[in-house]
């Protein structure tokens, strides 16, 4: 928020200097970002009349003018085309600040130049840079041109937070000032009411859920209230563009001024009721258009309140003014409004409307009930000084529910238990006056009335806050002595930071994404939209439901990925999915597709395939005991059917890992195939998770010290039966330390149905050397087994 420093000081008695005044409002959480300086930047540039021009002796585009700057006459050399004798320009003297630099005597061509004659650009003010600047001819010679333009002010670039509305305004941002370090506060006048009435005007709040306050003021002969340049020129300097009638500029300094949006009617364009001008404040009519000042036409629902005449809308109310009732330089007879509407229901218009205004920020965040009048009434001085004709016909303050504090029970010792101090009682009493001056005097405990301006000073912990801002942070000790609980890691926290190291050593890139999906994405999850958790008020139709998986948001990083041509991707991510029954899950995931193009000398990365794949997550999740590969028995649908397996740790299921399907591949716009995907549930590793570091330490089991011996057994198998199934057939023979698969073949000479397997079977005893005979006694067993259970045959 933009903040002028001389309208600031307006409400403050003796006020500090600008650089003071910004170290106290930093002090105290109001964070200036920046400050600027608006206006002509330069001094001693002087108004002077040419005398005399002269042919430069040594160049034909320049010439030397002779000029009187009322105090005498100076010669000096110009290069400019559009200067005659006669004219009143600026003369900068020698020593004059100039946004350029600080001007100094030269020798131009061989001709001493005691000055320069300025154009707009050299001064730093608007016109046309082409020429030296031309000034009216009844300017007096000698006078300071700074003088001739508005007067500079200093603009604070303030950073408001969105629990700070209570400061929106230069009025709440000195009585801000007045609490923390005692300034008076000066306050703005407004127009005294006088003996004004209701009759001619009514107001109706037919929701008054909605609208807490709303005050009416009718006002006649307002035409011709033409803003005065010290409104505009204060409007300018905070960015605001003045309209040049003080019915819209006054509505927009009041809010600046006081925190408090207006809005104003033209009385004549508002439809008359039974008793006179008729204002309704109501819910809209489900369908019912609005054309608001922007002459867009908004759609209306019936949670949006809307102020009407006896027939239709005339504002969204704390949005924005309708067309239709807009005042111009026309306008003669107007309404004042001003109100405290509610919070949730002008953040939901606005955002419903994607439509927002200065008076939607500021009701959003929370007006003062009890500034309604006063600003109103401050509106109303405004337009009486710009129109001294006008004057005030009617006021209405509709006020069902005025501000009644509830009192809180504060005392010093729960303040300095809050913030670690021991403030005395009598700081502590100085700090709740200052926010309630009729505050009684306490021995140590005070029932304090949280003023209409600061109604989220609820409980002790949010005074304690002001307390803290009140003696300054710096005051607050940098040691505590509060019981420290012993930190412990988290088991999920664990196990996902052991992946993040085992998957960037393998060489993957983390990825990021958020958890939101459109109905298209949950579909590629394998899910129907109407079986994912929906959001209530999605941002769009792109962010509308919570992810079951991550698959789409790994499949939407590698089509990015793809498009930028990259050829290769190997990356991960941990994050949350949310089931339709409100429950959440951690999950990691990972996403292989083809290799570098260039690997390191120290380590081959092999191309991406389902092997590959599985042999990354063997290597990580290899060591846990009961982890296996099974065929699953239903797998994600994401998942090309006979290219996935299960991850299982006993009973448990881990996750899934193969192939994706084209279906899912083709829904995230990805045109490649051989992508592999992974998915792990970390809950289930976070319950084998151990504590301590030496029981993550594997027991080592001891090394035979006789060597060991490898036979290949090749024999044909009925393709119904799984390697899984065969592979447990081989328990329990004697000395059997590894088993492996080497090769599947199908096709000639082996029988339709079948297919050959071929088997390596490592033999080690921790006794002796085995022996040919011994060996072939084993192998003999193993193969009468798979004879026996799988009808296998030995393959010639």
């Amino acid at each position: 928020m933009k903040i002028a420093y001389s309208w600031l000081c307006e409400y403050l008695e003796n006020p500090p200097a600008a650089d003071e005044l910004i170290a106290k409002m930093n002090r105290i959480g109001l964070k200036v970002e920046g400050t600027e300086k608006t206006g002509p930047q330069f001094t001693g540039v002087v108004a002077a009349k040419i005398l005399a021009i002269e042919q430069h002796p040594n160049a034909d585009k320049l010439h030397i003018v002779t000029v009187d700057h009322g105090s005498g006459t100076q010669k000096l050399v110009c290069g400019a085309q559009n200067i005659a004798v006669g004219q009143t320009v600026p003369l900068a003297r020698l020593g004059a600040k100039l946004p350029g630099g600080t001007l100094k005597k030269a020798k131009i061509r061989g001709v001493e130049s005691e000055g320069m004659l300025c154009s707009c650009s050299e001064l730093g003010v608007p016109g046309d840079p082409s020429g030296i600047l031309m000034l009216p001819s009844e300017t007096p010679l000698g006078t300071d041109v700074l003088t001739l333009y508005p007067k500079g002010e200093l603009v604070m670039e303030v950073e408001i937070l969105p629990n700070q509305g209570h400061v929106l305004s230069h009025y709440a941002l000195a009585r801000e000032l007045s609490i923390f370090y005692g300034y008076k506060l000066k306050e703005p006048k407004g127009l005294e009411p006088g003996n004004a009435g209701s009759a001619g005007l009514k107001v109706q709040i037919h929701a008054a859920d909605l609208c807490r306050r709303y005050v009416a003021i009718a006002m006649r002969n307002a035409r011709n209230a033409i803003t005065p340049d010290w409104m505009a020129e204060r409007l300018s300097a905070i960015g605001v563009n003045p309209k040049g009638n003080v019915l819209v500029d006054g509505s927009n300094y009041v809010m600046f001024e006081l925190g408090q949006p207006l809005h104003c009617f033209d009385a004549d364009c508002l439809k008359d009721g039974t008793d006179g001008k008729e204002i309704n404040v109501r819910r809209a009519a489900a369908g019912e258009k609005f054309i608001a000042l922007d002459k867009q036409e908004y759609g209306l629902s019936q949670e949006m309140l809307v102020i009407a005449d006896s027939e239709k809308p005339a504002a969204i109310a704390g949005v924005m003014g309708g067309l239709n009732s807009a005042v111009s330089e026309k306008t003669e007879n107007i309404i004042i409004e001003a109100a405290c509407f509610d919070q949730a229901s002008v953040r939901r218009t606005s955002k419903a409307l994607s439509l927002k205004s200065d008076s939607s920020y500021r009701f959003e965040r929370g007006t003062d009930p009890e500034m309604a009048m006063r600003a109103a009434l401050r509106f109303a001085a405004l337009i009486k000084q710009a129109a001294p004709s006008a004057e005030i016909t009617a006021l209405i303050d509709s006020y069902a529910q005025p501000y009644k504090a509830k009192a809180v029970k504060v005392s010093a010792a729960s303040l300095n238990r809050i913030l670690g101090t021991q403030v005395s009682n009598e700081t502590v009493y100085e700090c709740l006056h200052a926010f309630q001056p009729d505050l009684p005097q306490g021995n140590g405990e005070w029932l304090f009335m949280p003023p209409s301006f600061r109604p989220d000073m609820l409980k002790n912990c949010d005074i304690a806050e002001e307390l803290a801002r009140f003696i300054g942070y710096d005051a607050i000790p940098s040691e505590s002595n509060m019981p420290m609980i012993k930190s412990a890691i988290a088991p999920d926290y664990a196990v996902a930071a052991n992946l993040r190291y085992c998957f960037a050593v393998l060489g993957f890139n983390e990825i990021y994404n958020h958890g939101f999906l459109s109905a298209k994405e949950a579909e590629a999850c394998g899910v129907k939209p109407e079986d994912c958790l929906q959001v209530i008020n999605p941002l769009s139709s792109d962010l509308q439901y919570l992810r079951p998986s991550l698959v789409a948001g790994a499949l939407r990083t590698f089509a990015f990925n793809m498009n930028h041509d990259r050829d290769h991707a190997h990356i991960f991510e941990i994050g949350t999915v949310y089931r339709k029954d409100g429950t959440e899950e951690m999950r990691c995931c990972g996403l292989v597709y083809g290799a570098p193009n260039e690997s390191s000398w120290a380590m081959k990365v092999p191309a991406s395939s389902f092997y590959a794949l599985k042999g990354a997550l063997a290597s990580f999740l290899g060591r846990k005991p009961g982890f296996r590969y099974e065929k699953p028995q239903k797998a994600p649908s994401y998942y090309e059917q006979g290219l996935c397996l299960e991850m299982k740790v006993g009973r448990d299921s881990l996750g899934f890992m193969g192939q994706l399907s084209a279906s899912a591949c083709k829904i995230m716009d990805v045109k490649e195939s051989n992508v592999y995907y992974f998915e792990l549930s970390i809950p289930v590793l976070a319950a084998m998770w151990k504590k301590e570091f030496w029981q993550e330490v594997h027991k080592m089991k001891p090394v035979s010290a006789f060597p060991s011996s490898w036979r290949d057994l090749s024999f044909t198998i009925d393709e119904k039966h799984e390697w899984a199934a065969i592979e447990k057939a081989f328990g329990g023979v004697k000395d059997l330390a590894k088993v492996k698969l080497t090769d599947v073949f199908k096709g000639k000479n082996v029988p339709a149905g079948q297919r050959s397997l071929t088997v390596r079977f490592v033999f080690s005893s921790m006794e002796k050397t085995l022996t040919d005979e011994e060996i072939s006694s084993r192998l003999k067993g193993v193969l009468e087994k798979l004879e026996r259970k799988f009808g296998a045959k030995l393959r010639e």
